[in-house]
């Protein structure tokens, strides 16, 4: 190699080695140096002793076998190559891959790729089984139609639902009664959304005879509540809304955000 040749091949080394490295950003440059380190490494080769040669002529006659088939640094990189010519960024990979493994024992060479090989592997196969994931819609045609606060002048009988005169949190529309209870939740803990028609509570307070509505918080899911406007709505509720459908009430801190479906029939 002449002295422009090894110039040009310390200065493109420092672009892919030093702190400041882009040569992945520039394919020629990377390509060029690919070409500088192949030609150094052939010249270092010619220079050596015939090691083979002088095994050959003892006669032992052995056949290569997988190791020296593994000593080859540049075949599993260029299997993989040839599988992904038509992915550059993969092209790009292989390429730094080889750059940085120049100076490396074959042997770890042929690990250092078998592992990347690998990781390419799961990688694509994470990727294909978000892509074939059957995609469901958590949002529907629903709209706002109003929001709800707390509403002091409805009254709760004194342990409703668990619910103490003290902690009380109750809202109203248009007939169906709500009230924030901890009590329904399954660890005592999350809040909880409770509806039903105000008509349907019993006289002492502690039972419903209708439909009874409730939901609870879990996670970052908010407590909601669903009431189809149906016969067994209230029917102030079903007045308001004659094109029938459902509603939907999300309780957000002290608020209650109520969406209507537009009278959306399930397909």
């Amino acid at each position: 190699m002449d002295d422009a040749s090894a110039a040009e091949l310390r200065r493109l080394r420092a672009r892919a080695y030093g702190p400041d490295a882009d040569l992945l950003e520039d394919p020629a440059a990377s390509s060029r140096l690919m070409e500088l380190e192949a030609q150094l490494r052939a010249e270092r080769e010619a220079e050596r002793p015939p090691v083979a040669t002088a095994s050959s002529a003892s006669g032992t006659g052995r056949e290569p076998g997988p190791a020296a088939e593994a000593q080859s640094p540049d075949a599993p990189a260029a299997d993989l190559d040839a599988e992904a010519a038509d992915d550059p960024a993969t092209r790009r990979l292989w390429a730094l891959v080889r750059m940085l493994t120049s100076r490396l024992p074959p042997v770890a060479t042929a690990i250092v790729a078998v592992s990347i090989a690998a990781a390419i592997a799961l990688t694509a196969s994470i990727v294909w089984g978000l892509a074939s994931l059957p995609m469901i819609s958590q949002t529907s045609a629903s709209r706002q139609v109003a929001t709800l606060e707390i509403d002091d002048d409805v009254a709760i009988p004194e342990g409703f639902f668990g619910t103490t005169s003290e902690q009380a949190i109750a809202y109203e529309y248009y007939g169906l009664l709500m009230a924030q209870s901890s009590a329904m939740s399954p660890n005592g803990e999350s809040e909880c959304l409770i509806g039903l028609d105000e008509d349907d509570l019993t006289a002492d307070g502690q039972g419903v005879n209708g439909p009874f509505y409730y939901g609870c918080r879990a996670g970052a899911f908010p407590a909601t509540i669903e009431v189809p406007l149906d016969d067994t709505a209230p029917e102030r509720l079903r007045a308001q809304f004659p094109e029938g459908g459902a509603l939907q009430f999300v309780l957000q801190d002290d608020r209650i955000g109520v969406f209507w479906d537009g009278g959306a029939t399930a397909a």
